[in-house]
């Protein structure tokens, strides 16, 4: 590839006119450069800003930085500092690299109230819970192994010394070699989560990690979001999250720990306030679930259900909480 065709692409992807697989090679480069520059992976949402503003003050030091042309400088600063980054880091034989080794993706999604098991081609197994879509390359036995997931699935990960599994779940990052665990990162959710059964994993968020032994469970939420900390957790703080890890159940079979119970068709949840019980038993039962009053922060539900009815579950949850619903068609509305 000419430079002069490298240049017609970035220019391409500056007005937003790239193809999906000529995106993709860009920034999949970009990632893999920093990986190799740094010693660390890169993360979904780089300083894009920062790093533009350090390489433009080095080129004008060294008198090398020529101004973008007016019709560059028009769009939004995102798309011209990843530009301005592939511009000066980029190389036509690189980006060729990725254009002639482009992967198939495949994807695969449970809807509301339905779940499954699939097998990957390199023998790991991933139970998938409602509402979820796993994406993952069409050579994941023999090249990367890294899949993207929106909503909740258990990996039993196989093995591979030499091919580590990672998973993208929003903006957190889990790195495993071989092991158990659960992963659950809906987007309406106020929270991700992780739970380990067997192993260890690494947790990844922007330039902050940690690692998670057997028997753990992570909980990722927003500092503006109301925070409750189990007795003995251990609490972390990073800039923009708090990470809370506690334990689980001593017994690390999929019937004793709620995290992992949906597995055998049950919903189960444990301290869960009104608006993420609404949200869990709105995907569980594919009915909407719409909350008409503002609830008490205090009223919080524990409870495992295995063949009931959405109107049964809320008939036992009025035993404890002071609240009535009506029903209109498909749609279920709580009122305090």
């Amino acid at each position: 590839m000419s430079d002069h065709q490298l240049i017609g692409l970035l220019e391409k992807y500056l007005q937003g006119n790239c193809s999906e697989e000529e995106k993709e090679a860009l920034e999949l480069w970009y990632e893999d450069y920093r990986a190799k520059k740094t010693g660390h992976a890169g993360t979904s949402h780089p300083d894009l800003h920062q790093l533009y503003n350090d390489i433009t003050d080095r080129l004008k030091a060294e008198g090398e930085w020529e101004e973008p042309a007016a019709r560059i400088v028009k769009f939004k600063w995102k798309k011209l500092a990843v530009a301005a980054v592939l511009a000066v880091l980029i190389s036509a034989a690189g980006l060729q690299y990725y254009f002639s080794h482009k992967v198939q993706q495949l994807a695969i999604s449970t809807s509301e109230g339905e779940r499954k098991k699939i097998t990957l081609e390199d023998g790991t197994e991933v139970w998938m819970n409602v509402g979820s879509r796993l994406s993952y390359p069409g050579n994941i036995a023999d090249g990367k192994r890294e899949v993207v997931l929106e909503g909740e699935a258990f990996f039993d990960v196989a093995k591979h010394e030499s091919k580590p599994f990672t998973i993208r779940a929003s903006d957190m990052r889990v790195r495993v070699l071989g092991t158990r665990f659960n992963v659950k990162a809906y987007k309406d959710d106020e929270a991700l989560e992780a739970a380990l059964i067997e192993g260890s994993i690494a947790i990844d968020h922007q330039s902050n990690s940690l690692t998670l032994k057997a028997g753990e469970k992570l909980t990722l939420k927003k500092k503006d979001q109301p925070i409750t900390v189990p007795p003995g957790a251990r609490v972390i703080e990073w800039p923009d999250r708090v990470a809370i890890i506690e334990q689980l159940n001593p017994q690390t079979n999929k019937t004793t720990n709620s995290e992992l119970e949906w597995m055998d068709d049950k919903l189960s949840f444990k301290d869960k306030s009104f608006p993420e019980l609404a949200r869990l038993m709105s995907r569980w039962y594919k009915r909407k679930i719409i909350l008409r009053d503002t609830f008490p922060e205090d009223y919080r539900f524990k409870g495992t259900f295995k063949k009931e009815t959405v109107t049964e579950v809320l008939k036992a949850l009025q035993i404890t909480a002071d609240f009535h619903y009506t029903i209109k068609g498909d749609t279920i509305y709580l009122h305090h």
